[in-house]
């Protein structure tokens, strides 16, 4: 009785040592706080022409929130159809994020050093066209934004998965002030 006690009392604390790892939960990154750019078409397509391939070197399909689907999201949250011809179409056209291994160092002072270990390099290529052949209007621009920041060796998951996030927030802010940029520079016949 006295050792299944023990054994009882010694398992609850072995239990009790284990603290589940806190899993963070991201956002989406959107963009419905800002205001709707109406344009004088029909209809917005948005066409996703990069694929990534899932592997490494690429790591993009690993993030909390890919910069591919934060462009899908600015297009669909900021460009609003109000014509009743024409069209936009906005083509992300390249989304990688490819992790780049660095030299560490080597030897005892290897023991003693945290290395920067990754470097994760993003970029985002979006195109915009818009053609209204019944008001013989047509524009288009190429915005690209990107992306680089280094990692330590000794970096947890959950460091890391952060790190991507802001990298993709930051992004975005980037890539929403260009485009609207861009917007104002090339598509002044389309804004209503």
């Amino acid at each position: 009785m006295l050792r299944r006690t023990f054994l009882l009392t010694s398992l609850g604390a072995l239990a009790a040592c284990e603290t589940p790892i806190a899993v963070p939960r991201y956002a989406d990154i959107t963009f419905r706080h800002r205001p709707k750019i109406n344009l004088d078409v029909a209809k917005v397509t948005v066409v996703e022409a990069y694929q990534g391939p899932g592997a490494l070197p690429n790591v993009e399909h690993e993030f909390p929130i890919p910069p591919q689907r934060m462009a899908r999201n600015w297009a669909r949250d900021r460009l609003n159809a109000v014509g009743s011809s024409g069209e936009v179409v906005f083509t992300i056209r390249e989304a990688p994020v490819i992790e780049v291994p660095l030299e560490k160092k080597q030897g005892l002072s290897g023991l003693v050093t945290v290395d920067q270990a990754e470097r994760y390099e993003a970029r985002l290529v979006v195109e915009m066209r818009a053609e209204n052949p019944a008001l013989g209007n047509q524009a288009s621009a190429v915005t690209s934004v990107e992306r680089k920041r280094t990692v330590p060796e000794d970096i947890t998951i959950n460091e890391r998965e952060g790190i991507w996030y802001k990298m993709t927030e930051d992004m975005a802010g980037d890539l929403d002030k260009q485009l609207q940029d861009s917007l104002h520079q090339y598509f002044g016949a389309f804004l209503r």
